[in-house]
């Protein structure tokens, strides 16, 4: 049993405050955190550190973010064999200012310009591909390779790489943000209704089975031809960096165990609601006896392996 994350990794600087930014300001904080970031590799990192055979495919420059980050992954227990060191490539760095009142976050993001690079994937086949919408042929190229993998996409954001993968995935696992930005559409919660327009948009985009993800409105997924609702588990957020990644690669984790899909969910929703507790997207990966000890304070009968 194994796990490829596939697409991007970046280098976090994470700044806390405590009030909204204003342009035309300074701002002086008493600390900062630094970590590895982005959806594939915060994903691949918690896989790694929950025991799964986790590897990434990804790509970083020659550079001093670089060889933090290759050393990071293989602390979390992360093979870095399909890790690029591209010659030619600046290693992508986020600047992240945080409102530890409210957990939201405001990100700047240099991505590096890519070049065409050959990335070498795992020989062996994984039991699961999650891929980011970053380094779409690597993508492509591991979906056909090994056809027999449960494939899942990451969709934060809409762009042509995230509606290309959406085709040709198991799971279709997208954020608020996609959905507004592919169908112009938001979800009303309460309104049953709105719910099967929003999934009626989706199939347009994918055949697979669709997750959409509502931040502290819990999440809406499809089973058995029917919508159903999950709520999200309460916490007091002081950054919400990486609750996304997180909750991809605990339902990437939880598919490679063989749960169903409704545990899959609830573990993986327990884990987003740990991560926006702690400041910093990779510093924020709660543990599996973190999530097995709130899953078993609220009764779930869920026992994470």
């Amino acid at each position: 049993m194994s796990i490829y994350c596939i697409g991007q990794a970046v280098y976090d600087i994470t700044f806390p405050i405590s009030e909204e930014i204003k342009e035309n300001r300074k701002y002086r904080v008493e600390s900062k955190f630094e970590c590895i970031g982005a959806p594939a590799t915060n994903a691949a990192s918690l896989c790694g550190i929950w025991g799964g055979d986790t590897s990434l495919v990804a790509r970083v420059g020659n550079d001093a973010y670089g060889e933090v980050i290759r050393k990071q992954l293989e602390n979390n227990n992360v093979n870095t064999d399909s890790v690029v060191v591209d010659e030619k490539f600046q290693t992508p760095l986020s600047m992240v200012v945080t409102n530890t009142n409210n957990g939201s976050r405001t990100l700047f993001n240099y991505p590096g310009k890519l070049n065409e690079i050959e990335f070498k994937l795992p020989q062996r086949e994984p039991n699961v591909i999650l891929v980011d919408g970053h380094e779409l042929e690597a993508s492509l190229q591991a979906l056909k390779k090994y056809p027999n993998a449960i494939s899942i996409i990451d969709a934060g954001s809409f762009r042509d790489a995230t509606r290309i993968l959406s085709k040709e995935i198991d799971y279709l696992v997208c954020s608020q943000d996609f959905l507004y930005q592919y169908a112009q559409v938001d979800v009303d919660i309460k309104d049953k209704n709105s719910w099967e327009l929003v999934f009626q948009k989706l199939r347009e985009l994918s055949d697979g089975i669709i997750v959409v993800t509502l931040g502290e409105q819990g999440l809406l997924y499809e089973e058995n031809n029917c919508i159903y609702h999950l709520p999200a588990y309460k916490a007091d957020a002081v950054d919400t960096t990486g609750a996304g990644d997180v909750f991809h690669g605990a339902f990437a984790y939880c598919l490679d165990k063989g749960y169903c899909l409704v545990d899959t969910l609830k573990i993986s929703s327990m884990a987003a609601s740990l991560s926006v507790r702690k400041i910093g997207g990779q510093l924020s990966i709660p543990t599996k006896t973190e999530v097995n000890d709130e899953l078993q304070r609220l009764h779930t009968g869920i026992i994470l392996i």
